[in-house]
């Protein structure tokens, strides 16, 4: 799951407090994936799970449109903006209880890439088919029109690929 740099209480395996942000301003400004292996919870009485961020600088340009977003919603709400926000925004953090053995951290990156074109797919359809909205009361009549919905998307998607094929 993508998170936040305040969404968790991070903690070091021996059970010491960890310093995200600290440790984000010390990785290298390359685009290779960093990780490092803690245990988290949701707050002080919460039991501890143990987990892996993966951790990846975005590009300048996702960077700033992070931070520009943060100020946006900063000002809107009238609040202040906490520094530790603007320095967090220059990554994707993303924590997994997976084992690093068999899933290396591309692997899970390319996961949660994967995982957002299906979260895409799905706004779309709900947008365009109102696949959200169904407009019968029993299991029948509404799996019958979601069926129906779902060819349509698969006919539309089939034929928006021959037009895109066919362009000059």
């Amino acid at each position: 799951m993508r998170l936040g740099w305040n969404a968790l209480q991070l903690t070091n395996p021996a059970g010491k407090p960890f310093d995200l942000i600290g440790y984000l301003q010390c990785l290298p400004t390359d685009q290779s994936p960093h990780e490092v292996n803690l245990r988290a919870s949701l707050g002080r009485d919460e039991p501890a799970l143990a987990v892996r961020l993966v951790v990846q600088r975005k590009t300048q340009e996702a960077a700033e449109a992070t931070r520009s977003a943060l100020r946006r919603t900063a000002a809107r709400k009238g609040k202040a903006l906490d520094p530790r926000s603007l320095i967090a925004a220059d990554f994707m953090i993303l924590a997994t209880s997976l084992p690093k053995t068999g899933y290396s951290a591309r692997a899970v990156l390319a996961v949660y890439r994967l995982r957002w074109q299906i979260e895409l797919a799905f706004k779309r359809l709900k947008s365009l088919l109102h696949i959200d909205r169904l407009p019968t009361w029993t299991e029948r009549g509404s799996r019958s029109w979601l069926y129906a919905h779902l060819i349509l998307a698969l006919l539309c998607d089939d034929l928006s690929q021959d037009f895109l094929d066919s362009s000059p």
